[in-house]
């Protein structure tokens, strides 16, 4: 109405958008000018045109999470469309889809600068993916309420989707974004000038009789459609308002100019009580929970249904969900909410938090981040200390939301609330690393001092000891602030425990601090203060033997976090006990791995979900598990929330240990030189690293240098050591430089046995003995290499890492040549006779039981297995080639040719032939998929598989025999075949994984059935 232009210009773009031409509109506008029937009319054009339409309404900033337009938008499209479209958008855009539908979240703080990228690209790409099957709109209304970063994911989207079929309409007021103090204006200006924008004005006269006779059911006079026009200047909603109090008896001075005279005649026609009852859901915000409402307005259930249903009834209220309600304009809440006392509204704002720490039940109704509003907003009505704790709880909701700024303004709110001493450095300090972690370096320093010094004037060296803790691990890899942290670190010392500061180390009083607050801790039974002693000993002790203390320390977190019921804290402490196990050589660290998978499991936060992936990538790549490892890298790139300031650097860090692990150097050094200090801080020694890998030692040389000098005056963390030590073994043994050797040898010799595990468990660089072999062979120290080189192979097979085993077991072959001692000669020329190689590996196979293990070895490698009936089958079938052997035999031996005798009685056959087959072939299938579940170490499918192929022959008893000969019920012959068969399977896929050439030359030379047979062409000479 009233609306042709505008309304032409959006049924343009639709059509071009329809053509392939996509783009942004922006319809601007005073509040209720009819920006969104607008949308509304191009909506339903597009809709009838067969595109696909979604929308989204942006909510109050102060209390919405993060996102939220595009939360509705997400939902909207995942409603209105079928499984295999919605299939694609979540392929197209990926795991970063989740977190704008709301599944789960980080913890808090540490979200980076470009960390919103891959979900502004996940968002884009599903669009992209779905505009390739129909068209699509979105359509974002109340934009002026938009949070920051929606409004760069609109901008975003509008540049990447102009040559595609969608097309974007956003609405907004366009008279409060433009005010010079907007916090939107920065954004929403340039966001216009790429946009198509459509300003709406006030309608004409004759647009205001005609909606008036709409709105009542019976036409103005001219001269009042006159009056109505000109006090309201046309705008929509003032004139459907003015409308109905005409239309109820009200006097045309309630139109005033300003729409809050006229909801003020308006609500000024309901009973006192439903319009106080309004004010109080006003204040709750623009929808509310009814059990809020009533707790915050202290009204009786009934009495609170009875006064909703005449606010719906007189259409100010709607319902919007089970328990829930909203004001059917935001400008009847603005009327509302303004028209009450200051002191009225703190007490209400007071009022709903206390009924929210009275009720559990009644708090998860309330968004965290609505309570924190309510509770910030109660001002001196509220204490203090309540108020902190809630903004509190909501900085880390908006955290796991990825909603940094969010998270920041309230522990900058928090922070205006807090009185007492120790609680205001705790909440500087929270603040300080959000801000640090997001980028502002110096306001984290500066929040850092803050706390610092009121840490001091309080005299608390227990307090003070806590700031030092915290601060000492930042200053690296940005460098500087070396005097400040270890200046407290020598205060809180000198506090807490006397003199002695200055002639101590950074190191020493970290762990002097740590002690007296560990046995604080004790003494009061405080799990959250011994924790975070536990915690600050566990990375003081990162670098050369500290792994089993920190194994020890990990066990007992993983203890105090389950009696805190604290599952976050349980998967880190789970997952950091595994790097220590690894770092011993202690194959355990596999077990602890599935602990820390199922932990995490529990936790479900996105933290969890990424370390998971980051952790089994670190183990699929030292494991040699090179395309398991590949795929769990595409999904951490991929994945909700990444990159995380941690994360991004781990997948580089990942991506490129598992170049080198292949071999592909020059993959490695491509995927370095697109990074910088900030993606990597530790380039400078995987740079050269990777040039020693590939030769190019002087280049190597020049990189260490530079790492040196980088690090002379902050050096790197104590995590690093590992990298260092490898690359300084590596230097000496690429250029035999007696002195390198000599100097890198003493730093490996204390650490024998144990593994180079780097970056918190990020990196692994293989078993320290390998580098000292390295050392020992370039210096030409050939006894002590090949004892270092066998020790390391060893250490690598019990440890499950054939690439570093075949690593250890190549310069043990080089070490034997070179030494040519009595006895090396043989090991000699298999390096020089590639046939004769071939042979020995031939001459070695070995199926030896050794008491309660067995010693299997072919192809020139070796591993141990626990004895299982499978292995006593498969010894058997070697100790017999070319041989069949009935599997009631194997199954049960002492029973003779008497037992085969009796089970091959015949019986009534079961099924006939269409259900053999059919049963024959769900069988295959099952026997197939649990390869290819083994294959993939999928333990959870495969343990689904084999319950399924377990019941199902336990239900069936008898099916389709090999060849099509009939089973029979009783038949205990096919009990043995099966039992053996299943047996033999379970066998190989372990070899699988342990060692895959055996497991292939077994599954191609052993057959099963009633007959089993070992028929390997030709056969290589046994040890059995």
């Amino acid at each position: 109405m009233g609306r042709a232009h505008p309304a032409a210009l959006l049924h343009d773009e639709v059509s071009r958008a329809m053509a392939g031409h996509g783009g942004l509109v922006l319809v601007a506008g005073e509040a209720g000018i009819g920006k969104t029937s607008l949308l509304t009319a191009a909506m339903a054009q597009a809709r009838a045109s067969g595109a696909l339409v979604v929308a989204g309404t942006c909510w109050d900033a102060e209390s919405a999470p993060g996102f939220w337009p595009w939360t509705q938008v997400l939902r909207a499209v995942r409603r209105g469309v079928g499984q295999a479209d919605w299939a694609a958008a979540r392929q197209a855009g990926g795991a970063g889809l989740s977190v704008l539908l709301g599944e789960g979240g980080p913890d808090a703080n540490d979200t980076a600068l470009d960390g919103e990228f891959p979900l502004f690209d996940a968002v884009t790409s599903a669009f992209v993916a779905l505009s390739q099957r129909r068209p699509l709109v979105v359509a974002l209304d109340d934009l002026h309420w938009a949070d920051a970063a929606s409004l760069r994911l609109l901008r975003f989207a509008a540049q990447h989707t102009w040559s595609e079929r969608v097309l974007l309409i956003g609405a907004y007021r366009d008279v409060e974004v433009e005010a010079p103090k907007h916090p939107l204006r920065a954004l929403m200006v340039p966001l216009s000038v790429k946009a198509t924008t459509v300003t709406l004005t006030g309608l004409g006269r004759d647009e205001v009789a005609e909606l008036m006779a709409r709105t009542t059911g019976r036409a103005p006079d001219p001269a009042l459609a006159e009056e109505v026009h000109r006090r309201t200047g046309g705008n929509p909603f003032f004139v459907e308002q003015t409308a109905r109090l005409w239309h109820s008896g009200g006097s045309l001075l309630a139109v005033a100019p300003g729409v809050r005279d006229a909801l003020d005649r308006r609500l000024a026609l309901l009973p006192e009580d439903v319009t106080a009852l309004l004010a109080t859901a006003a204040v709750l915000g623009r929808e509310f929970p009814r059990q809020v409402l009533v707790a915050a307005s202290g009204t009786p259930e009934a009495g609170v249904d009875r006064l909703l249903a005449q606010a719906e009834e007189a259409r100010l209220v709607a319902v919007r969900g089970v328990g829930r309600y909203g004001f059917a304009h935001d400008l009847v809440r603005e009327a509302l909410h303004d028209g009450l006392p200051e002191r009225a509204r703190q007490e209400l704002h007071a009022a709903v938090v206390r009924a929210a720490e009275a009720s559990p039940e009644l708090a998860v109704q309330v968004l965290p981040a609505d309570l924190a509003r309510h509770a910030y907003l109660a001002g001196p009505l509220l204490e203090p200390e309540i108020a902190v704790r809630r903004l509190l709880a909501a900085a880390a909701d908006a955290g796991e939301r990825l909603a940094a700024d969010e998270a920041i303004s309230h522990y900058r709110r928090a922070l205006e609330r807090v009185r007492e001493p120790a609680r205001r450095v705790r909440v500087l300090i929270e603040l300080g690393r959000s801000v640090y972690h997001l980028g502002d370096k110096s306001e984290g320093w500066r929040l850092f001092e803050e706390a610092a010094a009121i840490a001091r004037e309080t005299g608390d060296g227990e307090l003070l000891a806590w700031v030092a803790l915290v601060v000492h691990p930042h200053g690296r890899p940005d460098g500087g602030r070396t005097e400040l942290r270890q200046s407290l670190l020598r205060e809180a010392y000198r506090l807490l425990i006397g003199e002695g500061a200055e002639a101590a180390n950074p190191e020493q009083l970290a762990l002097s601090l740590i002690v007296r607050t560990e046995a604080v801790a004790r003494t009061g039974r405080d799990d959250e203060a011994l924790m975070f002693s536990l915690w600050a000993r566990h990375d003081l002790n990162w670098g050369p033997g500290g792994a089993r203390e920190r194994e020890a320390l990990t066990a007992e977190m993983e203890q105090v976090s389950r009696r805190a019921a604290d599952t976050g804290t349980e998967a880190l402490a789970a997952s950091f006990r595994w790097v220590a196990l690894l770092e011993m050589g202690d194959p355990g660290y596999l077990e602890q791995l599935s602990v820390f998978l199922a932990a995490a499991e529990r936790d479900g936060s996105l933290r969890m979900r990424i370390s998971q992936l980051v952790d089994q990538a670190v183990i699929d790549t030292m494991r040699g598990r090179f395309a398991e490892a590949e795929e769990l890298l595409a999904r951490l790139r991929t994945s909700e929330g990444h990159p995380h300031a941690d994360f991004t650097f781990m997948q580089y860090h990942l991506e490129w240990a598992l170049a080198m692990q292949r071999g592909q150097f020059a993959e490695a050094d491509r995927l370095l030189g697109q990074l910088d200090a900030q993606d990597h801080p530790y380039l400078p020694l995987v740079q050269a690293i990777t040039a020693v890998e590939r030769g190019d030692v002087g280049e190597a040389l020049r990189l260490v240098a530079a790492a040196e000098a980088y690090s002379r005056n902050d050096p790197y963390p104590s995590s690093v050591n590992r990298l260092w030590l490898r690359l300084r073994a590596q230097l000496a043994a690429a250029t035999a430089d007696p002195e390198r050797c000599d100097g890198a040898r003493e730093a490996l010799l204390p650490y024998r046995g144990e593994w180079a595990v780097s970056l918190w468990g990020c990196d692994v660089s293989g078993p320290l003995d390998l580098w000292l072999a390295e050392v020992d062979a370039a210096a030409g120290r050939w006894d002590d290499a090949v004892a270092e080189y066998t020790a390391a192979a060893e250490s690598a097979e019990r440890m499950q890492a054939p690439p570093w085993a075949e690593r250890a077991r190549a310069g043990l072959a080089r070490a034997l040549t070179a030494r040519d001692a009595p006895g090396d000669t043989r090991a000699a020329s298999l390096l020089r006779d590639p046939g004769a190689r071939e042979a020995e590996a031939a001459e070695v196979c070995e199926f030896l039981r050794e008491d309660a293990t067995w010693r299997l070895r072919y192809a020139g490698r070796t591993v141990h297995l626990p004895d299982a009936k499978g292995l006593r089958d498969l010894h058997e079938l070697l100790s017999h080639p070319g041989t069949d052997i009935a599997a009631v035999e194997l199954a049960d031996p002492p029973g003779g040719a008497t037992a085969v005798a009796a089970r091959r009685m015949g019986a009534d056959p079961v099924l006939d032939d269409t259900a053999k087959a059919h049963y024959r072939q769900r069988l295959d299938q099952l026997d197939d998929a649990l390869d290819a579940a083994a294959r993939r170490d999928d333990t959870a499918r495969r343990q689904a598989l084999e319950s399924e192929r377990d019941a199902l022959l336990a239900e069936l008893r008898a099916a389709a025999g090999l060849g099509g000969r009939t089973r029979r019920l009783g038949d205990d012959g096919e009990r043995a075949r099966k039992a053996v068969t299943a047996r033999i399977r379970d066998t190989l896929r372990r070899l699988d994984d342990l060692h895959p050439e055996l497991a292939a030359h077994l599954r191609a030379s052993v057959s099963t059935g009633n007959a089993c047979g070992y028929h390997p062409d030709p056969a290589p000479p046994w040890r059995l």
